[in-house]
């Protein structure tokens, strides 16, 4: 199999985790197999510096298989003291970057991290790579490990590049959905019962084959977007605004391009009078569950509407109930997991960052949990603390 072919299946499969994240392990194993790689570290993070960083998502892969002990290793007593983290935070979009670089030389000299913890587990030699996403993301990811001993083929660099955009929008894609509090999405039936994302499906020739309820009313109000009949059939997804339709002609037509290592993702707001602006979330679609025999084979392009102002209020009082937690905490732990920092619930609650803090780490002791990631995971993934 040839370096193309390899990269248009890990294409197929990062496209299918976009809607079911546990699928991204096998993306990860298909991303190290094209890129020549023996693992990858993945993460997502909100915020402009490591002071006030929420980090959303984290997971290290070696051939999609997870290595939760030397995540934990890192996490726990290197993190703090990276030298090479608020460096990362200021990188060029989509720069590709060795990890010697990003440290002096006396720093690869005594730097802990560097010499006890990258160079013993074979990431002396690594790239790292950050990309902007949506609403103050920001997507990091660790190509470690080269199978290579000597330095980094131009192959390697040429797979790495192509994969790079379509690793961003699965990461804005999919923490979309959690910020939406769409969780038990995998599938395109799934996505079609979505409450509060809207999901139009469309066919090669960009006609709608199928949209949720959420989306319909959208496009029946026709505020921003809408839906018009199509020659020979069929009705077609526009927007009110010139500019705007153009932008969605053009992703469209990227989402559509005949091969798949071709075929690309891409995001854009559509204004609307009197209201925020949606979101829009273009990818070309696959998944490889739906029967031939469906209405649904027919799709090419998934469209996913978000309204960044409709987000999933978490209720702080039956958020205590559920895990056991003083009202303090349980404000803190609700504030976090609807996107504040630790700095602007200390603001927003007059209590110092020392405070919010010391409630952080008196949750996680109770918990069993060990940072503010799975913090998050746990409190919108708790039945019953959504009050919208």
């Amino acid at each position: 199999m040839g370096q193309r072919e390899r990269v248009e299946l890990a294409l197929t499969a990062l496209r299918e985790a976009q809607l079911d994240a546990t699928l991204w392990p096998g993306a990860s194993a298909l991303i190290d197999d094209a890129c020549g790689l023996v693992g990858n570290h993945l993460l997502i993070v909100r915020g402009d510096n490591p002071d006030n960083a929420q980090w959303l998502y984290r997971k290290l892969y070696k051939r999609g298989e997870s290595d939760e002990e030397l995540e934990m290793l890192y996490v726990s007593q290197y993190l703090s003291i990276d030298e090479r983290v608020p460096r990362l935070f200021q990188l060029p979009h989509g720069q590709i970057v060795h990890v010697k670089d990003q440290y002096t030389e006396q720093e690869l000299l005594h730097s802990p991290t560097y010499n006890d913890y990258l160079v013993p587990i074979g990431a002396g030699n690594s790239l790292n790579v950050r990309m902007d996403g949506l609403h103050g993301l920001h997507v990091f990811i660790a190509l470690g490990y080269t199978s290579h001993r000597l330095d980094w083929t131009s192959m390697q660099l040429q797979a790495i590049r192509m994969l790079l955009p379509h690793i961003q929008h699965f990461a804005n894609v999919r923490q979309a959905l959690s910020d939406a509090g769409t969780r038990a999405v995998r599938t395109a039936a799934d996505a079609l019962g979505a409450k509060r994302i809207g999901m139009v499906l469309l066919d090669r020739r960009a006609r709608i084959v199928e949209a949720n309820d959420y989306a319909r009313l959208l496009l029946r109000d026709g505020v921003g977007l809408a839906d018009v009949g199509g020659k020979g059939g069929g009705s077609r997804l526009i927007t009110r605004h010139v500019i705007d339709n153009q932008n969605l002609s053009s992703l469209l037509s990227s989402a559509l391009a005949a091969s798949p290592a071709d075929a690309q993702g891409g995001v854009m707001s559509v204004r609307r009078p009197n209201a925020s602006s949606l979101t829009l979330y273009v990818s070309p679609f696959a998944c490889s569950d739906i029967p031939e025999t469906s209405n649904l084979s027919e799709i090419a392009v998934m469209v996913m509407i978000v309204d960044p102002q409709d987000k999933p209020q978490i209720d702080a009082s039956r958020l205590a109930m559920a895990l056991d937690l003083t009202p303090a905490q349980s404000h803190v732990a609700a504030s976090l997991a609807s996107g504040a920092t630790v700095q602007s619930i200390a603001a927003s609650t007059y209590r110092s960052e020392a405070t919010v803090r010391w409630h952080l780490k008196q949750m996680m002791q109770r918990l069993g949990i060990s940072s503010q990631t799975d913090l998050v995971r746990l409190v919108i993934t708790t039945p019953g603390v959504f009050s919208k």
